[in-house]
């Protein structure tokens, strides 16, 4: 009697698992990334900023006032100790929707320059903006410089 060896199933190749390990890894990794760009897209295309500004704001501290109109910049040309100057900015966008516009000031004018409160901003619509420039007693002649950041923001 002949003694039967069964057969053996023949097994797969080391090298073989390796690639459905690897290349299941690749899959993976790159799934992840698509969710975390569609993510991405999805925050900024509903609450992100639509456009910034940053404009450019100078006054010039002395003994005899001034004005300056360039348009340029916010420049409230020359003021003495005690007094204010006023600019106005016109704001305006042609979004489809309305904007959330907000104001950040930075520099050392900073703490002379008032902006308004945020606001919310109708397309096709415009509206004047004053800055106001008040001069402490106390303020030092010379020249204070800084930026004014306006953010337009979807709502």
């Amino acid at each position: 009697m002949k003694k039967r060896i069964p057969a053996k199933k023949p097994r797969k190749k080391r090298k073989d698992r390796q690639k459905q390990g690897g290349f299941s890894l690749i899959f993976m990794l790159v799934c992840a990334a698509l969710i975390t760009v569609g993510a991405v897209l999805l925050f900024f295309s509903l609450f992100a900023v639509y456009k910034v500004y940053d404009i450019p704001m100078i006054i010039d501290i002395s003994d005899h006032s001034g004005f300056n109109t360039d348009t340029d910049m916010v420049n409230f040309g020359k003021a003495v100790p005690g007094n204010s100057n006023t600019r106005i900015i016109v704001m305006s966008h042609d979004y489809r929707k309305p904007l959330l516009i907000q104001f950040k000031k930075s520099g050392n004018i900073s703490d002379f320059v008032d902006v308004p409160e945020s606001f919310y901003l109708d397309p096709g619509l415009t509206k004047e903006i004053s800055l106001n420039a008040v001069i402490p007693e106390s303020a030092a002649e010379g020249t204070y410089t800084g930026n004014l950041r306006v953010y337009f923001r979807r709502i």
